[in-house]
């Protein structure tokens, strides 16, 4: 499993803690391995109460060319009271703490691309407090790769934190259940450094079947 990493920066010799890589290699520690989870029974995440109900591959043309994607189906409800994101690079978003099981012998692994609330013929990236949002989360698939006829997603568990008095409202970010330290670098600034990942908690798996 390799949810994204996001780093907020690199300071050569200096240690950094960002919200980032779960699992660099391998898979879950055996005290890892949350609750499996039935497709559409409401798992409670705290900050998103998220019923996974299906997955399908689908065809989206872009710039003349055509690309396949896995989709991931959801409803998730927002209990708090600010608009959060389904998407982005925020770490109150749906999709931050939503992580496919993928097996290497079924190609590259999908890369997370997208997370679009849909209303009717609108699409949008916001989930309005206390209203049940259908979502549809991304992943695109590389040339070759095979789908299989179940997949597997984790949930993570998020917790609220309080961010001190120039901001009472506070902020979210993953339960962790341990942290992890690796020497990086940065791709973009060739800066490296030790770098703390938040390794969350995850409560559920759960398996969904795979429509083509």
């Amino acid at each position: 499993m390799h949810p994204r990493a996001r780093v907020a920066g690199y300071v050569t010799a200096a240690v950094l803690v960002a919200v980032g890589t779960l699992w660099a290699i391998g898979g879950l520690d055996p005290a890892d391995t949350p609750v499996p989870t039935p497709p559409g029974r409401e798992v409670d995440q705290h900050l998103f109460r998220t019923r996974l109900i299906g997955a399908h591959v689908a065809t989206v043309k872009k710039f003349g060319q055509s690309t396949r994607m896995l989709v991931i189906n959801a409803w998730v409800t927002n209990p708090t009271r600010e608009t959060l994101g389904t998407y982005g690079l925020d770490d109150d978003v749906f999709a931050h703490g939503m992580f496919l099981h993928w097996r290497t012998q079924d190609g590259p692994r999908p890369k997370q691309v997208d997370a679009q609330a849909i209303a009717g013929d609108t699409l949008f990236r916001s989930l309005q407090p206390r209203l049940p949002t259908y979502v549809a989360v991304q992943y695109e698939l590389a040339s070759g790769a095979r789908v299989p006829d179940h997949v597997t997603v984790a949930l993570a568990d998020y917790e609220h934190t309080e961010s001190g008095v120039l901001d009472p409202r506070g902020y979210w970010e993953w339960k962790a259940r341990r942290y992890q330290t690796r020497y990086e670098t940065n791709p973009l600034t060739h800066r490296s450094g030790r770098v703390t990942h938040i390794i969350p908690v995850l409560v559920a798996d759960v398996r969904l079947p795979v429509r083509s």
